[in-house]
Parts: C-alpha cells; sequence; structure tokens
C-alpha cells in the first residue's frame, strides 16, 4: 500500500491544470491518497512485470502506476488492470484517506444531500466561487 499526501500530489500537478482544479482538490490538502494495487499483487503471488505482461503496459508504466509516480492514469488503463487482476470496483486499487474531522464532516453532508437532494451549504459555496472564478469576476 502506497499512501500519498494530497499536497504532494497537487506539488507534481501538471502545469496546464486550472486553477479552480487545483484550489478544489486543494481542500483535501491533508488527505492521503491510497494505491492498494501491491497489496493486491502480494495477495495474488504475482510481481509487477507478471501485471506488466499481463495488462501489456510496461513494466515502468505498471511501476509508476503503482508507486504514484505517474501523473495520471487513463481508463484503458485502468481497466486493463481491473480485468487483470479481477477486481470490479476502483476502491480495491485506490482509496482516499480522509483527515478525521474531514472525513465527518464528508459523511454527515453526503447524508444530508442524498436525503434532501440539497446541495450542502459547504458544497454550494464552493460552486459559487468557482463559478465566479471561471467568468473572471474573482
Amino acid at each position: 500500500m502506497k499512501k500519498i499526501k494530497v499536497k504532494d500530489l497537487l506539488g507534481q500537478g501538471h502545469s496546464l491544470m486550472n486553477n479552480i482544479v487545483m484550489d478544489t482538490a486543494g481542500l483535501l490538502e491533508e488527505a492521503y491518497f491510497v494505491i492498494k494495487i501491491d497489496d493486491l499483487l502480494k495477495e495474488r503471488g504475482i510481481t509487477q512485470k507478471d501485471l506488466a505482461q499481463m495488462t501489456g503496459m510496461r513494466v515502468g508504466t505498471v511501476s509508476e502506476i503503482i508507486n504514484g509516480k505517474g501523473i495520471s492514469l487513463n481508463k484503458v488503463q485502468l481497466f486493463a488492470i481491473m480485468a487483470a487482476l479481477r477486481v470490479k470496483s476502483i476502491d480495491d486499487l485506490y482509496e482516499m484517506k480522509l483527515p478525521e474531522g474531514l472525513e465527518e464532516t464528508f459523511y454527515t453532508e453526503q447524508a444530508e444531500w442524498k436525503s434532501t437532494k440539497e446541495m450542502p451549504i459547504a458544497v454550494k459555496e464552493l460552486y459559487k466561487e468557482n463559478v465566479l472564478k471561471a467568468s473572471g469576476l474573482k
């Protein structure tokens, strides 16, 4: 399992990534992006080289994906890995670990949003702020 602080991912972000995306992802800077593919390989008794051969990807590409070094992962690569490892949920490969206080907030707001079908206040504020940024008014 490889844990990467979101703050560190933001520092590695693509230079062409727009500021709104970076700012929104930055709300999670204290969270961790957890890559679980290496654990799946160990569970299944295979190596990164085996996964590369199973998916048709370069060993270097597989290594970058597993170690969080690659800037992006396209959907075809994702599905190749899922097919090779026989997993059907992205949760088996990746996870976001939130700091305790933020996790509670997310669960509360998620439940509120599901039950009321109304955006939580914090999400409405984010939405409004990002619309203003996108239109150049902020």
